[in-house]
């Protein structure tokens, strides 16, 4: 199982500086799909090597052509996008998965969410919100703001919690409170003054809630909090 990466905070991509992503995407639905490609293609910062219309087209084609960053459709023919994304966790555990879907379907939810992927994403949302994702997502970090804000997707991560047989973690107070605040996306600025602390203390207890938690990141650490009951 792929572990969650990175929930970024304060990310603001100074693009000047940035090589183009490589971006693939699978959706068969051929006039969404080059639509979208249309409108990603506006950005500087984003190139497009590689589509395909279901998994079994985009296994054949990925070898050649690795994106840095992929948006897959959940609903699809001949392989499905939960079945693509198994096999994609397994040859290629470095790429950046984007789950593109019309609608948010718990029944789809837990199982995408194991093999860390970095985002849920709507076809409708603005092009902007997407390429936002895109961007969070090339620099190893799992854009969580559906996964907070969405009420369905919040709610089924919270009803299925794993029961795990290990003993957890003791939180402190002061260390639950800051990772509430994570989750509601204040800035390390914001919660060492919501803490009277100094934003170097903040990032040191940021990093010891990790370690106590054994998550290499941010959005582990959410994710992993909402599923043992540490936030609701």
């Amino acid at each position: 199982m792929r572990i969650p990466v990175v929930f970024l905070l304060d990310y603001q991509p100074a693009l000047m500086n940035f090589p183009q992503i490589k971006v693939g995407i699978v959706d068969d639905h051929c006039l969404i799909r080059q639509g979208i490609i249309g409108l990603l293609s506006k950005f500087d910062d984003l190139k497009i090597i590689l589509e395909a219309s279901n998994g079994e087209e985009l296994l054949k084609n990925i070898p050649n052509h690795i994106p840095d960053v992929l948006l897959l459709d959940l609903k699809m023919p001949m392989m499905n996008g939960t079945r693509t994304l198994k096999i994609l966790n397994e040859k290629y555990p470095t790429l950046r998965i984007l789950i593109l879907s019309a609608f948010l379907d718990d029944i789809y939810i837990s199982e995408c969410l194991d093999y860390g992927i970095n985002g849920f994403l709507s076809k409708s949302m603005r092009i902007e919100e997407i390429v936002k994702a895109i961007r969070i997502a090339s620099q190893n970090e799992v854009y969580l703001s559906n996964i907070f804000s969405n009420t369905l997707l919040r709610k089924y991560v919270v009803e299925n919690r794993k029961q795990d047989k290990k003993l957890l973690p003791e939180f402190t107070h002061n260390e639950i409170r800051l990772t509430e605040l994570l989750s509601q996306e204040k800035t390390t600025e914001e919660i060492s003054k919501l803490l009277f602390l100094s934003k170097r203390s903040v990032e040191i207890k940021r990093e010891k809630i990790k370690e106590k938690a054994n998550v290499k990141t941010i959005g582990g650490l959410l994710l992993y909090c909402l599923r043992h009951g540490i936030l609701d």
